[in-house]
């Protein structure tokens, strides 16, 4: 062929459009190239996981890596585990955790691991509050091991190294008090009295175990205005949906009057059936069905031949220092360490109390707050203070009804002995607070209101993404295994799949401006 007809193929090639060039694979081109070194060659080979979850919430994670290569990977490597709104891994992708395989892996061998994770607290980026999340190994992140190839580490597909997780929001429980029992209705100070009560998980989500707490006011005083003293906490067991448990605790009533209640015999006794904000972050508690339903008229009185009511001569006092978070800017569904210092500044100590932290608005009411966690204090000795720091978490989702703008200002509140169940010399020093916080919600979907959970008594009817291309690449996935000794091993080598390619342009052909100036041209 002359020099003539070959250019004249080349200008009726550019005509028609581009000229497509094809390489081998770099993949291949590296195995082939490590074929007489015995290195060896680790995959993810197995990856499997809950098929439904909520941002926050944890998911155990089964897989699998394999050596498919020559040689053995004679030391120990890691296994990240990564999650990301696409299969394929990038820089936004979110790492969850790392397994290590602590004794390395012989050729031809595969072994197994199981991870508990916990999902990011909110949407990842590119991701809405529901949809389909990704989860993907990455084998030896590191590059601790020398490998044939190591551009199948992380990319091999579904059920491979690769799965999904439909985020969808949990059915919340909700704790009702449905009955109310109290003996005797006429009771003495420093004797036995039994408190008898009936919960009832009102809802379709499982209500984990908490505490129920048993409160006194004073007749004629409303709950919850600062006369409400704890007698204690009756346990209740997790409860399943629409079940009902009966609970019962013998007290042994204080046998001096506690300072709040001092000058009074007619008390209400209250139930509140989450003392621990397990099913309703949101506080404070109160009462919801009235007399005989999760209240109860008592008499109190003091033991006969008492003419005067007795008084404590020695008391502790509890004080609160300054509150510290570790970040002025919070996230909704993030963690975070808050610190302050509880000082004794009374005569005795109070045994075992509790400090509790709160997200208060911007002036710092207590009157609305949302449950952020409890410290346990042993005990603090007088004239002692104790630095304390304490992890808390924000919730990703508020209860049904309660609209919260997702960007705002707030206060972290401490609270010592917030359920009133000490006796202390003054209890106005009992709180403190922080300076202002910020507070806004991560995620990509826009959303200026907190996310909330479904209604409790409403079956939450889950919108799931399609899961079926992603359900057969699985099956396809466990068909090439087989087991061997207890391990499966895939059939014949795996190797990284190209991502789905994606249309910048939108354009189907070479345009045709293009292919006119190029004729033009030659």
């Amino acid at each position: 062929m002359s020099d003539k007809r070959r250019a004249e193929g080349r200008r009726r090639a550019w005509g028609r459009g581009p000229i497509i060039l094809r390489y081998d694979s770099l993949e291949k081109r590296e195995v082939l190239s490590a074929a007489g070194h015995a290195l060896p060659d680790l995959v993810g080979s197995s990856l499997v996981t809950v098929q439904d979850a909520d941002w926050g919430s944890t998911v155990t994670v089964t897989g699998q890596v394999t050596n498919q290569g020559d040689g053995p990977a004679a030391g120990p490597f890691n296994v990240a585990i990564l999650a990301g709104s696409r299969a394929v891994l990038n820089r936004l992708s979110v790492s969850l955790g790392e397994v290590t395989i602590p004794d390395g892996l012989a050729a031809g061998q595969s072994i197994p691991f199981t991870a508990t994770v916990r999902l990011p607290a909110n949407p990842v980026p590119g991701m809405k509050s529901s949809g389909l999340l990704h989860l993907s190994l990455k084998v030896d992140p590191h590059n601790q091991v020398h490998e044939a190839n190591e551009r199948n580490n992380a990319g091999v597909g579904p059920g491979y190294d690769q799965t999904v997780v439909s985020i969808a929001p949990t059915q919340p429980a909700q704790l009702i008090a449905t009955s109310l029992g109290i003996y005797p209705a006429a009771a003495t100070w420093g004797k036995p009295f039994s408190v008898t009560t009936q919960i009832t998980n009102r809802s379709y989500g499982a209500a984990p175990a908490t505490r129920a707490q048993v409160v006194l006011t004073p007749a004629g005083i409303a709950q919850g205005v600062g006369a409400d003293v704890t007698l204690g906490s009756i346990t209740i067991p997790a409860i399943q949906p629409w079940q009902t448990v009966n609970a019962e605790k013998a007290f042994t009533l204080p046998a001096i009057p506690p300072v709040l209640l001092s000058g009074h015999t007619e008390f209400t006794l209250t139930i509140l059936p989450d003392a621990d904000f397990q099913t309703n972050p949101v506080g404070p508690h109160f009462a919801m069905g009235g007399t005989g339903i999760d209240q109860a008229a008592v008499s109190i009185n003091l033991p006969a031949g008492t003419t005067a009511t007795p008084i404590h001569e020695i008391l502790p006092d509890l004080a609160l220092g300054t509150v510290t978070p570790s970040t002025l800017d919070l996230a909704w569904g993030g963690s975070f360490d808050v610190s302050t210092t509880v000082q004794n500044m009374g005569t005795v100590d109070p045994g075992p109390f509790r400090v509790r932290f709160l997200l208060a608005g911007p002036s710092g009411n207590v009157n609305r707050t949302i449950f952020l966690g409890d410290a346990i204090i042993p005990g603090l000795a007088p004239g002692y203070s104790l630095p304390l720091t304490q992890t808390v978490s924000l919730p990703s989702r508020l209860p049904s009804g309660i609209l919260l703008d997702s960007v705002g200002s707030a206060k972290i509140v401490a609270i010592a002995d917030p359920e009133n169940g000490l006796n202390e010399t003054f209890k106005n020093n009992n709180m403190a607070s922080s300076a202002p916080v910020s507070l806004r919600l991560l995620g990509s979907d826009g959303s200026t209101f907190v996310p909330n959970t479904p209604d409790p008594e409403l079956l939450l009817n889950v919108n799931r993404p399609s899961l079926a291309k992603f359900q057969k690449a699985a099956k396809l996935a466990q068909a090439a295994t087989a087991t061997q000794n207890g391990q499966a091993t895939p059939h014949k080598k795996l190797f990284r799949r190209p991502p789905p390619r994606v249309s910048n342009s939108g354009l189907g052909v070479f345009p045709k401006s293009v292919a006119n100036f190029f004729s033009d041209l030659f």
